[in-house]
């Protein structure tokens, strides 16, 4: 999907799953995420009336903010899965997941 054809409403859910998701469950920073949480809720409410050129441009400015918030954190995740990976994992299995990336199966050893 193109910024212009998502629907507004389906970008301010998006937006607000990943608010959900990145909050961690603490009593201080769900205050801090139920505010933002409002605050984005209103912006929304608010630019409902606005005329049509800005409507489309807070369109786009929201669903590029969902698309680099939402890779951001598959930037993290990845990078939390590389960090480290050759001190947990054994030779063995650092070369099974790189022939697994490139399509390709290991034999079976037995030892």
């Amino acid at each position: 999907m193109t910024a212009s054809s998502t629907p507004p409403l389906h970008v301010l859910r998006g937006i607000l799953r990943q608010l959900k998701k990145t909050s961690p469950s603490s009593s201080s920073s769900n205050t801090s995420s139920s505010s933002l949480r409002h605050q984005i809720l209103s912006q929304y409410r608010t630019s409902q009336n606005t005329p049509p050129p800005k409507a489309d441009t807070l369109r786009i400015m929201a669903y590029e903010y969902l698309t680099l918030q939402t890779n951001l954190i598959e930037r993290a995740r990845l990078h939390e899965l590389d960090a480290g990976a050759d001190v947990k994992l054994s030779p063995r299995e650092l070369s099974r997941r790189a022939a697994a990336r490139a399509g390709l199966q290991l034999p079976e050893l037995d030892q």
